[in-house]
């Protein structure tokens, strides 16, 4: 209404003031005054429709709200006496009730014709001719009342369901018979509850297990016990939850942290060991040394050019030298370093050519990885060449490291590729497959993150170091 008004009175403003100008003269004040006007009025109207709508509404909905049929409930709260109410709300009511009992009788009808149907088919089933010995042989462990047993001719017909107990069907035809049946079904139903229920007496009859039965609690002892392999951990078997509890890793997040390992051998390895080998292709190229390419000569070549004037060489060396097919090795890397998070991965295969003479991925990752933490790690004096290698990397039949300070990654099968982590003096194993290989390495970061302060060989496992840290969600 204040919208209206307002509307109103600047629409009659500048009518009025339009009205009494001048016949024969006019400004573009006039055209202002009138487009004003227009948008006034156009909104008196908008305002207008609306108040009429809504007026509308509150009518029909009052006369809703008063042809709605009151409960006994809410006549006794407002005070209404029956003789108070126009005789629509007892026809209204009554209508109601005999729509309720009609939903009622249809739905025990519909139960009582299925309970004659299942009665039909135990009839049936019951009435088939016995077996013969041959086909049923009797059994010590048989039960009194199994249909093989020979006590079963004589005893009295074993149902099969609930439902089979009930041995006649009557015809619902009043509303008498209907409370009859309704009240004769409760009592059954409330026997029915009280009884341990007829699935466990099914079993005990028949013999054979139910479809589906409840798996038994995994206990960790008992999973250890049953993980263990001849390498002292783990034989095929998922990784168990309590193994990462222990490095204080939460189980519900493996594969987060799957993912998280994927894209940081990718992206801090992978990819920029292929960048690398092209620059430093490219720098052979300028120098006049075009047939001289990563992958295409010998690693014994590439020592030599390495100490002849090619340090950037030196480097990518190690990731290459142990593999005798420099091709494939060169052509695998480029692979697993295209596409995102090592999408290209095969544990326990490779890429295009491959056979058993070629390294498997896992072995090929395993290694770039090591290589990688060589170069990285500071030198020690007797392991000046390969710090991470020498001490944290270990392959059967080579014995695995042992005591108080060990802790290694070692393979103990090639084909199909398996691993296992050596902590002191215990063997955890984290099971064989795809994620064997990646989850020990998540274990080897989660030992080295739980250190105080997290590193490895003095290296932070933080950003401003090997930013491994955020892996494990640290």
């Amino acid at each position: 209404m204040k919208w209206i008004a307002v509307n109103g009175l600047v629409l009659f403003v500048f009518a009025y003031d339009l009205w009494g100008k001048c016949a024969g003269y006019t400004s573009v004040l006039h055209y202002v005054e009138l487009v004003v006007a227009g948008v006034a009025g156009a909104n008196l109207l908008q305002h207008a429709v609306a108040l009429a709508h809504a007026h509308r509404l509150r009518r029909a909905g009052a006369a809703a709200a008063s042809r709605e049929p009151l409960s006994p409930r809410q006549r006794q709260m407002l005070g209404l006496s029956p003789s108070q109410l126009d005789s629509s709300l007892g026809d209204m009511s009554a209508a109601r009730d005999r729509s309720a009992a009609d939903e009622t009788a249809a739905e025990a009808l519909s139960l009582s014709l299925s309970m004659s149907m299942s009665a039909g088919r135990a009839w049936r089933s019951s009435s088939s001719p016995p077996r013969s010995p041959a086909s049923a042989p009797h059994s010590p462990h048989s039960s009194p009342h199994s249909p093989h047993s020979p006590h079963a001719a004589h005893s009295p017909s074993t149902p099969s369901s609930p439902l089979s107990r009930y041995e006649r069907d009557e015809f619902i035809a009043d509303r008498h018979s209907l409370a009859n049946y309704l009240r004769h079904r409760a009592d059954r139903t409330r026997i029915e509850s009280s009884e341990a229920g007829w699935g466990a007496g099914a079993v005990a009859v028949t013999g054979s297990p139910p479809v589906y039965q409840l798996a038994a609690i995994e206990t960790e002892t008992g999973s250890a016990d049953e993980s263990k392999g001849p390498a002292g951990g783990g034989g095929g078997g998922s990784p168990h939850a309590h193994v990462w509890r222990r490095l204080q890793l939460d189980p519900q997040r493996l594969t987060q942290f799957n993912q998280n390992l994927r894209l940081w051998l990718q992206v801090t390895i992978l990819e920029r060991l292929v960048r690398e080998m092209d620059a430093v292709n490219d720098a052979l190229a300028a120098h006049g040394l075009s047939e001289v390419r990563i992958g295409q000569v010998s690693t014994e070549r590439l020592r030599k050019m390495a100490a002849g004037g090619f340090p950037a060489l030196g480097a990518l060396l190690p990731f290459l030298e142990p593999f005798p097919d420099q091709s494939y090795v060169v052509q695998r890397y480029r692979e697993l370093a295209s596409g995102g998070c090592l999408s290209a991965y095969k544990w326990n295969g490779g890429g295009v050519g491959w056979d058993e003479s070629k390294p498997t991925d896992a072995e090929l990752v395993l290694h770039a990885f090591a290589a990688y933490l060589d170069a990285q790690l500071p030198p020690d004096a007797p392991q000046a060449a390969a710090a991470f290698s020498a001490r944290h990397v270990s392959a059967a039949p080579a014995a695995a490291p042992r005591g108080p300070h060990a802790l290694a990654l070692h393979r103990v099968a090639r084909s199909p590729p398996h691993y296992v982590l050596v902590r002191g003096d215990e063997t955890i194993e984290v099971g064989a497959g795809r994620n064997n290989l990646l989850h020990c390495l998540l274990l080897f970061v989660a030992v080295c993150a739980a250190r105080e302060p997290p590193a490895l060989q003095r290296l932070h496992l933080g950003r401003a170091g090997l930013n491994l840290l955020w892996v494990v969600g640290r």
